[in-house]
């Protein structure tokens, strides 16, 4: 009972302190570019499992909206992004390639370094979630490989900086993954991959 009145006491502090601060809103669209990377852990082919795997980097895109609010200095930025990756992984004699889309929602928590009335200088981090599309593909030069080895959902860590000039906003942020893209050992061929990925964005705030 008495931690339970504690915590309801602490957040009508933390409530009413943050009620009182300036309060923002911006509501906009946005679109990137993205070089991406396809890091696999492990591979297993006909029972045989592989480790020396290297990546080569593709590019991709995104588009979407974003919102921003929150005071002076800190703000919560959710998106909702179209996002398209692509990369590849392999050996000598095998390899994979990845064409990744997804509906990807970032949320954000973000501070103003820098906050001038006609630009600002942020730096924002946190996690975001794919929904991955069933247009999405695995590829690979081995018979028998099943290119539904896919997952549902996928989680990543996003952490970058930024700079807003008037209704204008440009971003560059890095990403890796918290969970595998693909896993599992199907028709005897699986393979543990996550994608890292560097994305620069230009967006425009409407308000």
């Amino acid at each position: 009972m008495k931690k339970s009145i504690l915590t309801i006491a602490l957040l009508t502090i933390v409530l009413s302190t943050y009620a009182q601060l300036p309060f923002t809103f911006d509501l906009g669209i946005k679109a990137g570019i993205n070089s991406n990377q396809v890091n696999t852990s492990s591979a297993t082919i006909n029972n045989i499992n592989y480790t020396n795997f290297t990546s080569t980097g593709k590019s991709g895109f995104d588009f979407g909206i974003f919102a921003r609010l929150g005071g002076k200095r800190l703000y919560l930025q959710p998106e909702l992004l179209y996002c398209q990756q692509n990369g590849q992984s392999g050996d000598a004699l095998v390899t994979q390639n990845l064409n990744l889309k997804t509906i990807q929602v970032p949320v954000l928590l973000g501070f103003k370094l820098i906050n001038l009335r006609v630009a600002s200088l942020r730096a924002f981090t946190g996690p975001a979630m794919s929904y991955v599309l069933t247009s999405s593909n695995l590829e690979m030069n081995l018979p028998n490989f099943d290119p539904k080895n896919l997952k549902n959902n996928i989680w990543n860590w996003q952490l970058g900086a930024g700079i807003d000039i008037l209704k204008f906003t440009f971003d560059i942020r890095y990403s890796w993954g918290l969970s595998n893209t693909s896993e599992g050992n199907l028709n005897n061929i699986g393979f543990v991959n996550k994608v890292k990925a560097m994305t620069f964005s230009v967006g425009f705030k409407f308000f």
